[in-house]
């Protein structure tokens, strides 16, 4: 597994975030569907974890 694979698992986003390389940085792709306050919960550990190396989308 990929560091940033390790990363959804460890914190239990793996079922509703996916990641993919970005051209300098990493992307994480939040489904739509999850609620506001899993999509908040996610976003506000991606983004601790990986600053402005990450782009996050809701898909």
């Amino acid at each position: 597994m990929t560091t940033e694979q390790t990363f959804l698992v460890t914190y239990g986003l793996h079922n509703f975030v996916r990641h993919a390389a970005a051209a300098g940085g990493n992307a994480f792709l939040i489904k739509r569907r999850e609620g506001p306050d899993m999509v908040r919960h996610a976003t506000s550990l991606i983004e601790g974890a990986y600053g402005d190396r990450a782009d996050i989308r809701l898909v």
